[in-house]
């Protein structure tokens, strides 16, 4: 497969690594597929007992103002034709893993977490690191992601629709 994923969220860290993986796949005329996961954290649901493999979920069925907000991320890269925005059930280190299954590249961002947040959200980047079948670029924020120093993912993960 010709195509590179790359998870986003609203994160400074995801917006690199979108911004990142889209100026990689012009420069190696590949395609693009984001992928934005809402649930957990790999390290919360393994220690819950939970396996859940994540699923697609219709943008539909996802709250308007947080899909337009994460759509805007992905729209600001300009994508080019064929690039898509998928959205997932699921925790997102899982998810990106699978997706990326055949993929030339898997692009991730990279978060600080200290102290108690490591434990209790754990790491998108190290899980796809440890699991990804293709190789994985971790993108950092850069010097203006302070506020994602202990990174709460209720800030960026919102429930789908009830």
């Amino acid at each position: 497969m010709n195509e590179i994923v790359v998870g986003v969220d609203l994160s400074q860290s995801a917006r690199a690594a979108v911004t990142w993986a889209a100026a990689q796949a012009r420069a190696t005329g590949q395609t693009l597929q984001a992928l934005h996961a809402i649930g957990g954290s790999p390290a919360l649901s393994r220690t819950l007992g939970m396996s859940g493999v994540p699923v697609p979920i219709a943008a539909s069925e996802i709250d308007a103002v947080y899909r337009e907000a994460v759509a805007a991320v992905f729209d600001s890269i300009q994508p080019e034709p064929g690039w898509q925005l998928k959205f997932f059930a699921g925790d997102a280190g899982p998810a990106l893993v699978s997706e990326s299954a055949g993929a030339t590249l898997l692009v991730v961002g990279t978060k600080d977490h200290v102290g108690i947040g490591r434990l209790v959200s754990g790491s998108v980047s190290h899980y796809c690191l440890s699991h990804a079948q293709c190789p994985v670029v971790a993108v950092p924020a850069g010097p203006d992601d302070t506020a994602n120093k202990d990174h709460d993912h209720a800030a960026t993960d919102t429930p789908a629709k009830s």
